[in-house]
C-alpha cells in the first residue's frame, strides 16, 4: 500500500471509532474523586487527638491544589488556575473571612496522604486547610455531516461534522489542620461543547473551557460557606 492509502485506512479507522456519542457520565467521575479522596485521607483516628484550636480572628488558609495529570483525570491543573484560586483568596482576606493564605506545594509534602499534607500546612501556619480536585470526560462523536462528507478527506479539514463534548468535575474539601475535623467540602461542574472539523476540532480546549466553568462556580460556592460557617471558626 502507497502513503496515501495508508493515510486513507488510517483516517477511516479514526472516524469508525468516534463516529457516535458515548455520553458524559458524572456518576463515574464522582466515583473517581470520591476514590481519590479515601486514598489520599487514610484512616482516621476514631477520636481527634488534637485540642480544638482556639485562635482568635480570621484563621489563615492553606491552599492545596491536587496533582490531575493522570489516568481518568484528563486534565493538569495550570499555573492560571492556581492564579485564579489565589486571587479568591486574596478576595476571601479582603472580606475578613480569612487571614491570609499559602499556597501548598506537592515537594513540601513528605508523603502522599492527608497527615503530611496537614504538617506541612502547619509548618505554613495554617489554621485551615483547603483540598482542590478535579477531573474531566470527554464524548467525542460525529454528525451526518461528518458520516456523508468526511471520506473525502479534504471534508475532515472543512465539514462541521464533529462533536467534542467536556464534562468537568471539581471538588474543594475544608479541613481542620490541628484536628482531624472535615469541616466542609462543595463541588461543581461545567460543561463546554464544541463543533467543528474533526481535524481541527481539539479536545483539550473543551476540557479547560468546562474546568474553568467548573471551577468559577466552586469558589462561588466554597465562598458562601466561608461566610455561613465563619471559616470554619
Amino acid at each position: 500500500m502507497n502513503p496515501l492509502a495508508y493515510m486513507v485506512l488510517a483516517l477511516l479507522l479514526f472516524l469508525t471509532a468516534c463516529a457516535s456519542s458515548q455520553g458524559l457520565h458524572l456518576d463515574s467521575l464522582q466515583q473517581t474523586l470520591q476514590d481519590e479522596e479515601a486514598r489520599f485521607v487514610g484512616p482516621l483516628p476514631s477520636t481527634s487527638t488534637t485540642n480544638p484550636s482556639t485562635r482568635q480572628g480570621p484563621p489563615r488558609l492553606g491552599l492545596f491544589v491536587m496533582p490531575t495529570g493522570f489516568l481518568r483525570h484528563e486534565f493538569e491543573w495550570t499555573d492560571a488556575d492556581r492564579g485564579t484560586l489565589l486571587a479568591w483568596t486574596n478576595e476571601l482576606q479582603r472580606d475578613g473571612l480569612i487571614s491570609g493564605a499559602s499556597l501548598l506545594h506537592i515537594s513540601s509534602i513528605k508523603g502522599n496522604q492527608l497527615a503530611q499534607l496537614r504538617e506541612s500546612a502547619m509548618r505554613h501556619g495554617a489554621d485551615i486547610l483547603l483540598i482542590v480536585d478535579g477531573a474531566a470526560t470527554v464524548d467525542r462523536y460525529n454528525n451526518y455531516k461528518g458520516a456523508l462528507l468526511y471520506w473525502t478527506i479534504l471534508g475532515a479539514y472543512f465539514v462541521d461534522g464533529t462533536h467534542s463534548d467536556a464534562l468537568c468535575l471539581v471538588r474543594g474539601a475544608l479541613w481542620d489542620v490541628r484536628g482531624d475535623t472535615k469541616l466542609f467540602g462543595e463541588e461543581a461542574q461545567g460543561l463546554s461543547k464544541i463543533i467543528g472539523p474533526t481535524a481541527r476540532v481539539e479536545d483539550r480546549e473543551g476540557v479547560t473551557a468546562a474546568r474553568r466553568q467548573a471551577l468559577t462556580q466552586l469558589m462561588e460556592k466554597l465562598r458562601d460557606n466561608f461566610a455561613r460557617t465563619g471559616s470554619g471558626r
